[in-house]
């Protein structure tokens, strides 16, 4: 992986990054807090050779040396340690106590240091004390060269003696909470890390605009940027909601103007791969937008099953195609009109069987005589994959729109919802990209809401949407006719 790529992952997935960055930390801290403090004493024994007449000073010390390190190697025999726990007074064994106590000798000195670590810091000091006094004693007998002949004590050639007290720290040596946090931090950040980059190698849903136009090989026809306040105000209006948003569907209005569609009159099917990818806002603001350009703009909502366009523009969904079809009402006088300029055709009551409804030539009679009196049909269809009623609704439009939802939508479904529509001779003129973060919106040049930004973004939607599209099925079959006549 790049740098580049490696930032870019880290940019989408900082929020993971950061959360196993301060688990790393806390975790440490609660493992510190959870570890008993340990103390340590040490007391030093310095080892001194007395001249016998045959060595000189030089030698001396080097042979003072090397019983230093005999001295340290005899610090943890078991008489030796019995010996201390029976002087400090405590009940354990010698095998308990061995871990405890460490003794090394110090490179090029002739002093024996004694270290001994304990929950408590006195019983610590109270050991590496006793520990001390008796690596001096056994130095004593050890070392003793006997009588002379006369029966007189010789003198040792090697004397050990205590340098001091046996230290004490109130302070103690483990866990250490600096070195124990910053361990964790590391660790915390090198798991993000990596989880970052491993979920993103493994994350197969829609991310950018490249992703989608490689599924779908249809124009993207916008990037519409994630806005908190659509739950508020789903309806787009100069004065409330994000300036971006708005921007986004009056590129959307322009990149439609360049579809092959007919010039005079154009009915369209908004659609998504699966539910809550923001189909119906998508399909009303898309209407609404057109209408502000003073085009007689009719939304029909044919999600049969869970009709919402009513309720975003605030209107009644008692009458609508299901009053038509039935012939309780005529067409006009179930269309209702919106303070936006478009009139609307709700659902009507809910039919036990939405896909038998959509596939009576009643259903086509009516799209074809709102076609007729509309500039621009916009449908707003249940998402492909869950239901039939799209892929049955798809042939009678004059294309599909298919909305994805930014890293929620998985490329293996919107592939599938492609094959459904290619399937039925269904035509994707375009997708939306829906809910992009801001941070990736602002690279496409939706940042601003005005000026060059926008420039740039109409160029770019005009050079996508006169890409090569891959022609639907019915038309492979046509000309594959045409060429063999």
């Amino acid at each position: 992986m790049e740098l580049r790529q490696l930032l870019r992952t880290l940019r989408r997935r900082w929020k993971f990054a950061v959360a196993s960055f301060l688990l790393g930390i806390i975790g440490a801290a609660v493992l510190t807090s959870a570890i008993t403090p340990t103390y340590q004493s040490q007391a030093r024994i310095y080892v001194t050779a007395t001249s016998t007449g045959t060595l000189d000073a030089y030698n001396l010390s080097i042979y003072s040396a090397q019983r230093v390190a005999s001295y340290a190697d005899l610090a943890k025999d078991p008489a030796v340690l019995q010996r201390v726990i029976k002087q400090v007074g405590l009940d354990i064994t010698p095998d308990e106590l061995g871990p405890r106590v460490s003794a090394t000798a110090v490179p090029n000195t002739v002093i024996l240091q004694i270290t001994v670590t304990d929950e408590d810091p006195q019983v610590a000091r109270d050991l590496a004390r006793a520990e001390g006094n008796e690596i001096v004693k056994l130095v004593a007998t050890l070392e003793a060269p006997g009588k002379t002949a006369d029966g007189e004590e010789q003198a040792s050639p090697i004397i050990a003696r205590l340098a001091g007290d046996a230290s004490y720290d109130a302070n103690p040596v483990s866990p250490n909470l600096t070195i124990n946090l910053a361990v964790g931090a590391i660790l915390g950040l090198l798991i993000g890390v990596a989880g970052a980059v491993l979920r993103d190698m493994f994350d197969t849903s829609i991310k950018t605009p490249q992703d989608l136009s490689e599924v779908t090989d249809s124009a993207v026809m916008a990037i519409v940027p994630f806005d908190s306040s659509v739950p508020k105000h789903p309806l787009i209006s100069d004065d409330e909601g994000s300036r971006e948003r708005v921007e986004a569907f009056r590129v959307l209005r322009t990149n439609l103007q360049f579809v092959e569609l007919d010039s005079k009159r154009q009915m369209l099917m908004i659609s998504s791969a699966v539910p809550d990818e923001g189909k119906t806002v998508t399909a009303t603001n898309l209407a609404i937008t057109l209408a502000q350009t003073g085009r007689r703009v009719l939304i029909l909502d044919a999600d049969f099953r869970k009709p919402r366009v009513a309720r975003l523009l605030g209107l009644e969904n008692s009458v609508g195609v299901l009053t038509v079809l039935v012939g309780r009402a005529p067409v006009e006088e179930c269309i209702q009109q919106h303070e936006s300029g478009v009139d609307f055709l709700a659902t009507g009551p809910t039919p036990p069987n939405p896909a038998e409804v959509l596939e009576t030539q009643a259903m086509r009679d009516l799209l074809m005589k709102v076609r007729d009196a509309y500039d621009v049909v916009i449908i707003d269809a249940p998402p492909l994959l869950p239901v039939a009623d799209p892929a049955i609704i798809a042939p009678m439009a004059d294309g599909v729109l298919l909305v994805t939802r930014y890293a929620k939508t998985d490329k293996d479904l919107v592939q599938e919802a492609v094959d459904r529509l290619d399937a039925v001779d269904g035509r994707i003129v375009g997708v939306v990209l829906n809910m992009t973060p801001r941070r990736a919106v602002s690279g496409y040049g939706y940042g601003y809401g005005y000026g060059y930004g926008e420039e740039i973004e109409a160029g770019r939607s005009m050079r996508a949407a006169t890409k090569p599209r891959r022609a639907s099925r019915g038309e492979r079959k046509q000309s594959q006719h045409e060429r063999t006549r």
